[in-house]
């Protein structure tokens, strides 16, 4: 029989998250056998999050760079005014865009580690009471099969 590699946690995470099939490898049963508490809070790693909006700020920032440079610049002097201002302002507002873009999804990706935090401290409640309340069924079904006899 093969042994079964183990993948870093990490790069089990990354994996599903490129993805295109729900299909499970055994690399991956074989981890979540041993972390079964992790098989509810399979999210994107925070980190590729981080890197989605470093990219689109720097992004931003560079395309307003780019717009000052063009307005102050005699690259586009062959242009009248009113195209100059046009270009200029087009990568001024897609600059600022990107920016409020990255900014925004940050604040959304904060709110929503929150939640997913709160929903697997729910979720590992909710098993613990159900199991609770399955064990209480199980004794007082045993106290009245003793009863019985």
């Amino acid at each position: 029989m093969a042994k079964i590699q183990k993948p870093h946690p990490d790069f089990v995470v990354l994996k599903m998250f490129t993805k295109n099939t729900a299909e499970v490898t055994d690399a991956e049963v074989e981890h979540f056998r041993t972390h079964p508490n992790q098989i509810d809070e399979i999210t994107a790693p925070v980190n590729i999050h981080r890197l989605f909006l470093w990219l689109g700020a720097l992004s931003g920032t560079i395309f307003v760079a780019i717009s000052k440079i063009l307005k102050y610049s005699e690259l586009l002097m062959r242009l009248s005014e009113v195209e100059r201002e046009f270009i200029v302002d087009l990568f001024s507002e897609i600059g600022v865009a990107l920016i409020g873009a990255a900014i925004t999804a940050y604040f959304l990706g904060i709110l929503l580690n929150r939640q997913q935090e709160n929903a697997a401290q729910w979720r590992v409640e909710i098993r613990r009471r159900i199991a609770e309340l399955e064990q209480s069924d199980s004794q007082s079904a045993q106290n009245r099969s003793v009863e019985k006899e």
